[in-house]
């Protein structure tokens, strides 16, 4: 009986993740927001129960094979429960939520990341690079035309946006710096997709989703989705010179592996500037074809108004973290509980930037010792820490079988990573940017990757 319910078990894990993924892409849409919530709530449900039994499964199998999950996160898990308690009763239903969430992507999607099936991660990888295709089509067709419509909803923070607003491109995405770190992880995604792909067909579509997810970053004027992009490409050429040169000596290794990056950098740099100017271009022509009535045609722009001169570079991000750190001095050891930063800022410092914006801090790091102080935040920076310096090491060090691959996994880790650094990303949330973290960050450290990738000592 118990092993025919594994069995079952088993069948269901791909759709569970494919499923989900999916319901996180349509939470992104502006227009998902008008559904009514019972729907959502419905859905998300049957989808938390189904990983409850994946949970236990794991559970079981861990007890059976004296094996164990990572004890740091179980820790910070212990970590988010006690400080929900303490800081309750106030928000402890809301927090509960969450946390089933964290313990999801923790102990089932960790955990299905390390069993490295194939199958999952090339079907993960052609959801969201042939929805977010459909997708990014639709918005760069808003940019071409200039069109834009704004209206207040409670669900959201900023309301509808849609199109061309504030001079960045939203398209059909309700927050364009999260639409841009996804767009990133597309194209990398489309590139990984493209070495096996075999028709002339399919081929096309990946050299489109490219191109499309490419213009949708630069017009998004998301700078947190511009420094991704570069960072990771400093990273891939980089190692990939560095794997291709493994015959040269060391030093003339990292000379010319250093040199490749920089042009590499620089090269996309520019590519990016011409691609601005030339969608601008295009936009101005186009507008003037297809839209009837319009008195800005002369006047598109890419320049934000919210970080100009006269304005806070960092789009008030200083401002939020500064305003974390003030509540975990108020609070150091546990925090004010992963829902509860809001409420316990306006109630005990109401002179708060947090509480008078009622945002999150933008900062993962920030985020964690705001809700979960010293005692969440060590355990989880350490299972960070510790993962980006194994994964340093062996990227230097690796075998020659599995390096593309490793390499490959390694960049949608950190797209992710970056992203959390400037924007509410990969813990605290059920987003899927922190799915894709925590599947790939689970591949790399995948028994049969580490069995063929590295070195012996």
């Amino acid at each position: 009986m118990i092993k025919k319910a594994n069995e079952i078990l088993d069948k269901v894990e791909i759709p569970f993740i494919l499923v989900w993924e999916f319901m996180l892409i349509l939470r992104m849409i502006s227009t998902y927001s008008l559904i009514p919530s019972k729907f959502d709530s419905i859905i998300f449900t049957i989808i938390s129960l189904v990983g409850g039994l994946l949970l236990i499964r794991n559970g079981v199998d861990w007890f059976q094979k004296r094996q164990r999950p990572s004890v740091l996160l179980l820790l910070f898990t212990l970590v988010m429960i006690v400080s929900s308690i303490v800081n309750g009763p106030t928000g402890l239903v809301a927090n509960f939520k969450l946390i089933i969430w964290e313990v999801l992507f923790f102990f089932v999607v960790y955990e299905l990341g390390k069993k490295n099936q194939k199958d999952l991660f090339k079907l993960v990888e052609k959801v969201l690079v042939f929805t977010w295709l459909i997708l990014v089509i639709i918005s760069l067709g808003m940019f071409f035309v200039q069109f834009k419509y704004t209206a207040p909803l409670d669900k959201l923070y900023y309301g509808i946006r849609m199109g061309f607003v504030e001079n960045r491109l939203y398209g059909v995405f309700v927050d364009p710096n999260y639409a841009a770190t996804i767009s990133v992880v597309a194209i990398c995604f489309s590139l990984h997709l493209f070495k096996e792909a075999k028709s002339k067909l399919y081929k096309g579509i990946l050299i489109a989703s490219i191109i499309f997810e490419f213009f949708f970053v630069v017009l998004s004027g998301s700078r947190t989705a511009t420094v991704e992009i570069l960072g990771i490409t400093v990273v891939w050429v980089f190692f990939y010179s560095y794997y291709s040169k493994r015959t040269t000596v060391l030093l003339k290794r990292l000379v010319i592996s250093s040199v490749l990056t920089v042009v590499a950098v620089v090269g996309l740099y520019l590519t990016m500037e011409v691609t601005q100017k030339v969608s601008l271009v295009s936009a101005k022509a186009v507008s003037k074809v297809i839209v009837i009535k319009s008195n800005d045609q002369d006047n598109i722009s890419l320049d934000r108004p919210d970080t100009g001169e006269d304005s806070d570079i960092s789009n008030s991000r200083f401002k939020l973290w500064n305003s974390a750190f003030e509540i975990f001095e108020s609070t150091p050891v546990i925090g004010t509980s992963p829902k509860g930063i809001l409420p316990y800022a306006q109630k005990n410092l109401p002179n708060t930037w947090i509480s008078q914006k009622e945002q999150t801090p933008h900062n993962f790091f920030f985020f964690l010792l705001a809700t979960t102080g010293v005692l969440g935040t060590i355990p989880f920076i350490l299972f960070v820490l510790y993962n980006m310096i194994k994964t340093l090491i062996t990227l230097f060090k690796m075998n020659t079988r599995n390096y593309k691959e490793y390499l490959f996994q390694s960049l949608i880790v950190l797209t992710i990573l970056i992203s959390a650094c400037l924007i509410t990303d990969i813990v605290l949330v059920n987003r899927l940017g922190a799915m894709m973290f925590f599947l790939y960050i689970g591949r790399l450290n995948s028994k049969n990757e580490k069995e063929t990738s590295e070195i012996e000592l």
